[in-house]
């Protein structure tokens, strides 16, 4: 029988680097290295269950490339958690100008057309189900047809399964609940009218596509293409730019942006939300009610009185956000920056604020993301590099978190807050005159800043008790032996 060591295995840098490449090739998931934990958790429980040394495993995989087994692994990587309705202004745009603008474009009889690529357990599709029966009828005027793609089996046959509870049914009506579900104990089921417009299969975005593909009328692809790395993100979205109809609309997840990565499709604002439309260069675009929307700017204002208020400009969601954030009004920030356009060179500023909030309520897989995101588009984001910063320190890779707080304090020297976080790395590693130095940094620029004054949520009189006492500290153990 084959062993390996009792003692607890550790992955090594090149390792971890052997098993992310071969994740980001295999799916297009890119892990980078604040889930370097994540990724040894999942690497040592496949390796024993296949009762394997964690480097013998390693070297298998990199050797073979198993697309079974690298199934297996990214299986346990995989975040699935949603909620039906989860982008509320994404659906409301479906079902109040692009469903019926569809329906009206179509020859009779013709299916209309949608994909949900990285449907997860469901909540998507059958949300957009649900949107369809709302809007055109049941049983609607033409047929529907819903293919729902995932990556994961286990996903997906919960997602056939289609029974639900607890907090993914918060965004549900009573009267939605009571129309388009069945009541089994604690949860709800999806009902027979929705069921039917969705047809499950699995698929990996970065394989083929099948000829379902073509010519759908709707992609739906959120909080998949943010963990991608842009040179993988560029190549998906070509293949979506080939898979729609002429006209055809792609619906991203808020904070996933094409900004400079792939600039074929236009940008329009539709029912107050933003969406990715195909057009091409040989014709005019059609002028039907879902795209009557400008690629950029304000409404007209004869449109503007009946309409949402017309969203902010880029930089004054990024004062607004900032404010939000710095009186721990996370949820209106994330409200805020879920309409702002990504769309010019305030969308690196706004990933990252997006990324703080999503820190913010814990969810730092996707707050890490973000934030990688914003320093591909733009790498002196400076609150980006705060955030990885941050995050490295709470996973006690202090050494890697100076790494990005250093290339913050170079973008601003004048930050007391990320003078005092460079200052507590520094002191982790044992760089106690750097840390002293950081501190008295620190100390310097809050001189004259009142006690409540807040900087990002903390009160500059906290930030400066801390800093003193952490100077004395220094000061005596600086002090020759």
């Amino acid at each position: 029988m084959t062993t390996w060591p009792s003692v607890k295995e550790v992955l090594l840098p090149h390792q971890a680097a052997t098993l992310r490449d071969l994740v980001a090739d295999y799916c297009g998931v890119y892990l980078d290295d604040t889930r370097i934990a994540t990724l040894e958790t999942a690497a040592r429980r496949r390796a024993e269950f296949l009762r394997q040394p964690l480097a013998i495993y390693v070297a298998s995989l990199r050797a073979r490339r198993d697309p079974g087994e690298l199934q297996q692994l990214v299986e346990l990587l995989l975040n699935h958690e949603t909620q039906f309705f989860r982008n509320r202004p994404h659906m409301h745009a479906l079902g109040s100008e692009v469903l019926p603008a569809l329906h009206q474009r179509l020859p009779p009889g013709l299916p209309l057309r949608i994909w949900s690529a990285g449907c997860s357990t469901g909540e998507e599709p059958y949300s957009i189900a649900i949107t369809a029966l709302e809007t055109l009828g049941d049983p609607p005027p033409r047929p529907i047809e819903i293919w729902a793609t995932d990556l994961s089996e286990p996903a997906l046959a919960k997602a056939r399964a289609g029974v639900y509870r607890g907090r993914t049914l918060a965004n549900l009506s009573a009267q939605q609940q009571t129309r388009f579900f069945e009541r089994r104990g604690d949860a709800l089921a999806i009902g027979a009218a929705a069921r039917q417009l969705v047809r499950f299969e699995q698929l990996n975005l970065l394989d083929p596509f099948p000829p379902q593909a073509r010519g759908v009328h709707v992609i739906f692809c959120q909080n998949v293409t943010i963990y991608f790395q842009v040179r993988t993100c560029r190549a998906l979205m070509e293949r979506f730019y080939r898979a729609l109809d002429e006209g055809g609309m792609l619906f991203l997840g808020f904070s996933e942006t094409l900004w400079n990565i792939f600039n074929r499709f236009r940008w329009r604002e539709v029912a107050g939300t933003y969406v990715y439309v195909k057009e091409t260069e040989r014709q005019e675009p059609r002028q039907t009610p879902a795209l009557r929307g400008r690629t950029a700017g304000p409404r007209p204002a004869a449109r503007r009185a009946a309409a949402r208020p017309a969203p902010a400009a880029g930089a004054e969601i990024v004062a607004r956000g900032r404010a939000l954030l710095a009186t721990g009004n996370t949820q209106s920030a994330l409200e805020l920056l879920a309409e702002a356009p990504l769309a010019d060179q305030h969308a690196p500023q706004i990933l990252a604020l997006a990324a703080r909030a999503h820190a913010d309520r814990g969810d730092l897989d996707l707050a890490a993301a973000e934030a990688h995101r914003a320093l591909e588009l733009n790498p002196l984001t400076t609150e980006a590099h705060v955030l990885i910063g941050l995050i490295y320190a709470r996973q006690g890779q202090h050494t890697a978190a100076i790494d990005q707080l250093e290339r913050a304090r170079y973008l601003d020297s004048g930050s007391p807050l990320i003078a005092f976080h460079l200052a507590e790395s520094y002191r982790q590693v044992g760089r106690l005159e750097s840390a002293l130095r950081e501190y008295r940094s620190a100390l310097r620029h809050l001189a004259a800043l009142p006690p409540d004054h807040l900087i990002d949520g903390v009160a500059s009189g906290w930030l400066r008790e801390t800093c003193r006492h952490y100077e004395a500290l220094l000061n005596g153990d600086s002090r020759p032996g």
